[in-house]
């Protein structure tokens, strides 16, 4: 019966998927590739990120400025790439039919001639795992993205879902002249999509490096949770605010499905160190998780690692995982005050268990190696589950 209740607390406390979550969007876009002449025409690229849902490439519908669309109804959109391999060391090259799994960012080039070797690195870093697709074009006749014109012109890219409405968005940027104020490696990046619409507040320009996803514009430099009944007082320090908005407090009961909890405003205050605090009176009385999403004024957004503190004493305590990232065997390390029987899991990203484990815990140090060899390049989460406690960590498989 205990089960059939935490089932229920799960299904009346868990937050809503919202349609907006479900959609890939466009994250940035390579709008002057490197290379000269034709080359420029072969290196351009789009960066999406999934949503919480897998997606087949079979349904995207992309409407681009130049050289047409990719359609759900043209099962041969893409091919294999013929020239230069980008670099990256987490990168998976696929095809028509490909799913991409949920939260994973996808590369698609607008040519299967390459001959630029981009680097992805960054993406690896964050993402864990990067996918490729090349359009089935090799010599595109003009380039998809950068202006012909002798003036700054207004481009959109269309994305949209076969069969779901609310991933219909229009991606909006201003072209710069190329030559005067456009140089090669321009890459526009772009915010959330609302109400059908995302407007590109610029570019940046690393070259033929790795793109810059997002500016960490309030980076964290110490981000704690303490319980003193009834509540939990959350303090974070910043350090070098550059243009910060507002700080969103997310709250979790169980570390996958998180909820607003409250706002704080940045105060923006560059160059200096700034702390903060938000006072929650409404954790559970079990283990609460929180993590904070920190939104600048261009409404891009990036997430503080998730953090997380129990109302009354805990028997388990995690010190170590590693190594994170991880190509085969996870270490996980634990503290006990007492003999208690514990499940180590690995869950996807959305919570489904892949791999659980069954171990007695000790008092004193604890040590369990768990083989993830068989597991797929990407994000997940490591739980471990005793009485009636849970601590979730995330960890990244190369």
């Amino acid at each position: 019966m205990k089960h059939v209740y935490l089932l229920l607390f799960i299904a009346c406390y868990a937050p809503l998927i919202l349609p907006a979550q479900q959609c890939p969007r466009i994250v940035g876009i390579m709008a002057n590739g490197c290379g000269t002449g034709i080359q420029e025409s072969r290196n351009e690229f789009i960066v999406l990120v999934n949503g919480n849902v897998p997606l087949n490439v079979n349904d995207l519908n992309i409407i681009l400025p130049g050289n047409g669309a990719i359609t759900p109804s043209n099962d041969d959109d893409f091919a294999a790439n013929t020239g230069a391999v980008p670099t990256g060391g987490c990168i998976s090259t696929v095809d028509d039919g490909a799913i991409i799994p949920p939260n994973t960012p996808f590369v698609i080039f607008m040519s299967n001639l390459v001959d630029v070797v981009y680097d992805f690195s960054s993406l690896c870093e964050q993402y864990g795992a990067v996918y490729l697709l090349y359009r089935n074009l090799l010599e595109p006749p003009l380039p998809t993205f950068l202006s012909q014109s002798n003036a700054d012109t207004i481009k959109t890219v269309t994305l949209a879902v076969n069969g779901v409405a609310a991933c219909y968005a229009n991606f909006i940027w201003k072209q710069q002249v190329k030559g005067q104020s456009s140089n090669d490696g321009d890459f526009y990046r772009f915010p959330e999509p609302v109400d059908g619409k995302s407007v590109s507040n610029g570019f940046v320009n690393n070259g033929c490096a790795s793109p810059v996803l997002y500016q960490n514009s309030n980076p964290l430099s110490g981000f704690t949770a303490t319980y003193a009944e009834p509540s939990v007082q959350l303090n974070w320090t910043t350090a070098m605010e550059l243009d910060a908005a507002y700080f969103e407090v997310n709250r979790s009961i169980d570390g996958y499905n998180f909820a607003n909890a409250g706002t704080v405003q940045a105060q923006g205050a560059a160059g200096s160190v700034t702390r903060y605090s938000y006072n929650d009176p409404g954790p559970v009385l079990r283990r609460t998780y929180y993590r904070l999403r920190v939104i600048d004024r261009q409404g891009n957004s990036v997430y503080s690692r998730t953090i997380s503190v129990r109302a009354g004493n805990s028997g388990i305590t995690l010190n170590n995982l590693y190594p994170n990232p991880v190509s085969d065997v996870l270490i996980v390390d634990w503290t006990g005050t007492n003999s208690v029987k514990t499940q180590l899991s690995i869950r996807s990203l959305g919570g489904k268990i892949l791999q659980t484990n069954t171990v007695t815990t000790v008092q004193g140090f604890n040590q369990y190696r768990l083989n993830t060899a068989q597991l797929s390049p990407g994000q997940y989460f490591l739980s471990l589950d005793y009485e009636n406690d849970n601590i979730v960590e995330v960890f990244l498989k190369r």
